[in-house]
Order: C-alpha cells, then sequence, then structure tokens
C-alpha cells in the first residue's frame, strides 16, 4: 500500500456556526465606534483646546485692558475697553473670526477687601464664548457621529478675573525721598510745632496733586531740610532683610540714571545720604534725561508727551516720608508714608524737579484700611482667574 502524503488527505471542514458569524459582526460593528470616537477625539478634540485656548486669551485681554479702566476711576471706560479688546483677538468659529462680546459678557463687583478703588468696584469679569446661544457655536466635524443633535456644533467658554489696586510698593525708586504734604502753618518749609500732618488729608494724592512740580533734591545749602541732608537717601531699606544700606555717590549717581533693585514699601525706614554730591547728581540727571530727551509734560493733558518709549524711563518713583519724623544733621533716617510715581524734568536753578503723575506698575498692594491708598500715585492690575 501506499504511503499517504499530507497532500493526499484532504482536512475536514467544519461548518460556519451561526454563532460565529454574529460575533465577526459585533466585532466590526464595535470596530467602526471606536474609529468614530477616535476621529472625534483626533480631530474635533484639538480644535476643542485650540478655541480653548484663544478664548481665554481673549478673556485675559479683555479683563486686564477693563481693570485698568477701573483704575482711571471710571466703569463705563473699563466696559469699553474690555468689550474693545476682546474683538482685537480671534478665535475659530467656522474659521478664524474676531472674539466679540456684549455688555451681557462683562460683570463687576467688589473685592471682599477693596482697596484704594473707593466706591468703584475693583474686579472685573469678562466671558468669551463659541457657543449656540450666542450664536458663534464652534464648528466641528464628526461630533454627530456620538451626538446626532450636535449638527457639528460645540459650545466652548473661558472666563477672566482682573482685579484693580492701589500699590504701597514696588522696586526701581530714585535715591531721593521728600517730605509727604502737610499744612505748613509759617511757610517755612519745614515741619514745625503746630504744623499739621495726617495721612490722607494733607497728604499729596491723586489725582488733585497730578501735575504739582516739586524739587526733589536741592542745590542750594540753604534749602536743606537739615544740615547736610539734601533729600538723597540708601537703598536697601534698613532691617528689610537685604543687607545693609549701599551708600556712596558712585551708587547714587547709577540708582539716578538706572533702577535700584530692592523692594520699598509704606512704613520702611530709609537711612538718608548726607552731603549735596551736587556733581554725581548733575551726571545721574544728565544720564536720565538723555535717555529720553525729547519728552516733556504736557499740561493740557496731564501726561508725558514727545517720549520715544511707551513709558518714558524719565517717568520715576520716589519715596515720600513722614514728615513728622524730618532728617536732623547727620546720618538720620525717614520713614516711608506712600510711594509717588514722578516725571523727571531735570535740573532747574541747580535743583532736580519733577512733576506728581499716576503710573500703573507692578507692586505691593495697599494694605486695607491704608488712609492713602485711595489717593495712590501707584496702581496695579493682575489676573486672579
Amino acid at each position: 500500500m501506499l504511503a499517504e502524503t499530507a497532500t493526499d488527505i484532504a482536512a475536514p471542514t467544519r461548518p460556519r456556526r451561526a454563532g460565529e458569524r454574529g460575533s465577526a459582526l459585533l466585532l466590526v460593528t464595535a470596530s467602526i465606534a471606536v474609529l468614530m470616537a477616535f476621529a472625534v477625539i483626533a480631530i474635533d478634540g484639538p480644535i476643542l483646546l485650540a478655541t480653548k485656548g484663544q478664548l481665554q486669551s481673549a478673556a485675559d485681554a479683555a479683563a486686564l485692558a477693563g481693570a485698568s479702566g477701573l483704575l482711571e476711576g471710571s466703569r463705563d471706560v473699563a466696559l469699553q475697553r474690555a468689550l474693545d479688546y476682546a474683538s482685537y483677538n480671534v478665535a475659530v468659529e467656522d474659521t478664524l473670526r474676531s472674539v466679540t462680546i456684549g455688555p451681557e459678557d462683562v460683570s463687576f463687583r467688589f473685592s471682599l477687601a477693596p482697596v484704594g478703588l473707593g466706591i468703584l468696584p475693583d474686579i472685573i469679569r469678562v466671558q468669551t464664548h463659541r457657543t449656540g446661544a450666542t450664536g458663534d457655536a464652534l464648528r466641528t466635524y464628526f461630533r454627530r457621529l456620538v451626538d446626532p443633535t450636535s449638527a457639528n456644533r460645540a459650545d466652548v467658554v473661558a472666563v477672566a478675573e482682573a482685579q484693580a489696586y492701589s500699590v504701597c510698593g514696588s522696586r526701581c525708586m530714585k535715591p531721593w525721598s521728600i517730605p509727604d504734604r502737610f499744612e505748613d502753618l509759617n511757610l517755612n518749609g519745614k515741619f514745625d510745632l503746630g504744623d499739621i500732618y495726617q495721612a490722607g488729608v494733607t497728604s499729596y494724592m491723586a489725582p488733585r496733586h497730578v501735575g504739582t512740580q516739586l524739587v526733589l533734591k536741592p542745590g542750594n545749602p540753604s534749602q536743606a531740610i537739615a544740615p547736610g541732608q539734601f533729600f538723597p537717601v540708601c537703598y536697601p531699606p534698613i532691617d528689610a532683610g537685604f543687607g545693609s544700606p549701599e551708600t556712596g555717590a558712585d551708587i547714587y549717581r547709577q540708582w539716578i540714571a538706572g533702577c535700584e533693585p530692592y523692594p520699598v514699601q509704606a512704613g520702611d525706614r530709609l537711612r538718608t545720604e548726607t552731603g549735596n554730591m551736587s556733581g554725581p547728581t548733575a551726571q545721574g540727571v544728565r544720564d536720565l534725561v538723555n535717555q529720553d530727551p525729547r519728552a516733556y509734560w504736557d499740561a493740557a493733558t496731564g501726561t508725558v508727551k514727545g517720549s520715544a518709549f511707551g513709558t518714558s524711563p524719565r517717568i520715576a518713583l520716589v519715596p515720600l516720608f513722614d514728615p513728622t519724623q524730618s532728617p536732623g544733621p547727620g546720618t538720620s533716617q525717614v520713614t516711608v508714608t506712600k510711594i509717588a510715581a514722578m516725571f523727571i524734568e531735570g535740573i532747574v536753578n541747580g535743583d532736580v524737579v519733577g512733576r506728581f503723575m499716576k503710573l500703573t506698575v507692578p507692586g505691593l498692594p495697599c494694605s486695607l484700611g491704608d488712609p492713602d491708598a485711595a489717593g495712590a500715585f501707584t496702581q496695579g492690575i493682575t489676573l486672579i482667574q
């Protein structure tokens, strides 16, 4: 008998059962569902995330712009700026389109501890959107596969809140400190027995004193507040944890033209720098003015005009001190009451002169109840959501 080979014996054929055919159908159906879900995630997902990011950027910009309007004391200005700045941004709808919001998308409220804005709310909330309710829903491509009622549209929103506040501490002070305003009854320019000083009442305050010109550093020895005291001060503040105050003509000149790095706030004590230092003062002020020589104070608008910068480097921060604790002869100390923003005009008849102005700066908010907060020359804005 011939040997049988593998090719001579046909494998038995097993009939396919109905249950196996059903399992295959279920597998195919499940695979299609997975593919559709993958399409939604892979294509619509990135569109949703990108649109969310675009709307958030628009909300952030609108809230910060609105907060700057609150600093100017106007809710109407804050609202309009929020609407405008939202529209300067774009986000996907069916294509990239301007982010349009209305007054109903902007609201205002007071924080639990409002600082410095008086009767105005200090927080603005802005919502940007791509929703069906607002008529600008985001177009998707595969969402209908998992939600047949969606008409391939999705709702995306973003929210931002910004707060406006008065600033009572910052960095980059000029190395001068002048006395806060007091009632000088004998008109001798010095605080004497019988003179009146009350923070928040007699103080230099914005907007009342914006544009007022003051001497930041007298040149004539007869104008010194005390023998050897011409208003220069040293940084960092005493006992602030940054080491001993830095002294000397070189650092003094550098900080006139540049920027001291230490934070200074109301309540800090500053060491005075004795001596007229007319040479370092003249050189430092000349270097500062030469950074922006065409800038000038415009009395009609109460602003700096002609600057080559968005904010002129000649707009400086100067700490004011408590006049009831004026320095005496020799090395002395002064206590900071508030931070002033001033435009440094230059040297006039030997005196360094500047004018009060308002300025938005990064810095520490005033303490709750600070009597000078409502009239601060320095204010800030920050995102809180």
